[in-house]
């Protein structure tokens, strides 16, 4: 069916044959849905959020129904019951995995996980496969991504992003399961929907679907999801849910995805947000000596330790020039002090 074209030039002769192959050639594939148009099956979709959303929550809500075969929330057809895997690298299995599964009245039969404890997994770990045709699961959940893509992986980085999800989506499309990766969001304030995913841009790009919860200001228990990306087709509706010790899905939405940071959204302001929003606005304009940073920080009333919790946690970088630290932007978060509102004081 595909052509193989051998290297003529000596000095290629020993290479890899070339494989050049024909659009004609490929057949065309339909995409199949676990969840129509959030979650597809054979891909990886992320679900992020700030802490306190409810991700988690929202992941266990639909592990259980698709362990019982129930609709899933709007649907109107339900499916048979489905094994899910459910890895989490930040709660504890038996005292609030399980007892949320059982809330949520999950068949816990047909929940299952890897044990980890001494070996943990990542992304490129062949287990994931392994454990996914063993069981037959359907939908593997990854909870959080920081836990999973791997230990030596700077999620800043286009080029390790890229090179980790790989594997993961590659297992995706062999084995058809659904990959569902939980994540929690930067402290881009303000900035566009898809520029809240943490790490490098290349994280929203490499999956196919991104769902985001966030809160509603002055409604303590409500939250909403929205719909912030789709490759495989046109986005769904936003999801309102009120949150308590399980989910209850009231109603579907017609919100634009970008109101999800505004009338819903993190209600944080602390000194730390204002530091890491600060920083970005300063830094994405040039790159500035530690000693002036600190200084307009005093002005700002915000401590140097606080501060340099916020660098650390944005990625900056420092470097030595004419004998003084000089603090630099990652390039992910260079370009976005649009996204932040000016301060009273300037460098």
């Amino acid at each position: 069916m595909y052509e193989t074209y051998s290297p003529n030039t000596p000095a290629q002769k020993e290479d890899k044959p070339l494989l050049v192959v024909g659009m004609d050639a490929v057949p065309i594939k339909q995409v199949e849905w676990l969840w129509y148009p959030y979650i597809p099956f054979g891909k990886v979709t992320i679900l992020q959020g700030d802490p306190g959303c409810g991700k988690t929550m929202v992941a266990l809500d639909l592990a259980a129904k698709l362990s019982r075969g129930e609709c899933l929330p709007f649907c109107k057809e339900a499916t048979p019951p489905i094994t899910v895997l459910y890895q989490t690298a930040e709660d504890g299995v038996d005292d609030t995995i399980k007892p949320r599964l059982v809330a949520a009245g999950a068949d816990c039969t047909k929940i299952k996980f890897v044990e980890e404890s001494k070996n943990p997994l990542s992304f490129t770990d062949k287990r994931i496969e392994s454990a996914i045709r063993s069981v037959n699961a359907k939908l593997l959940i990854l909870d959080p991504l920081s836990a999973y893509i791997g230990s030596n992986v700077n999620l800043n980085q286009a080029i390790d992003v890229r090179a980790s999800f790989r594997p993961l989506y590659e297992v995706a499309d062999r084995t058809g399961c659904a990959i569902l990766v939980i994540s929690h969001m930067n402290k881009l304030q303000g900035a566009a929907s898809l520029y809240r995913t943490n790490g490098s841009i290349d994280v929203a790009g490499a999956v196919r679907s991104i769902l985001s919860v966030g809160k509603k200001r002055h409604e303590k228990d409500r939250r909403i999801m929205v719909h912030i990306k789709s490759n495989l087709a046109a986005t769904g509706p936003a999801m309102i849910y009120q949150l308590s010790d399980h989910i209850e899905w009231l109603e579907q939405a017609d919100i634009d995805p970008e109101e999800l940071f505004s009338a819903f959204g993190s209600e944080r302001d602390t000194k730390r947000d204002r530091a890491e929003n600060e920083l970005i606005r300063l830094l994405s304009k040039k790159d500035i000596p530690a000693t002036q940073i600190e200084k307009h920080f005093q002005q700002l009333g915000i401590s140097y330790r606080t501060v340099t919790d916020a660098k650390k946690a944005l990625g900056i970088q420092s470097y030595r020039l004419r004998n003084q630290s000089v603090w630099t932007l990652p390039e992910p978060l260079r370009n976005k002090e649009d996204c932040i509102e000016e301060s009273t004081y300037e460098l």
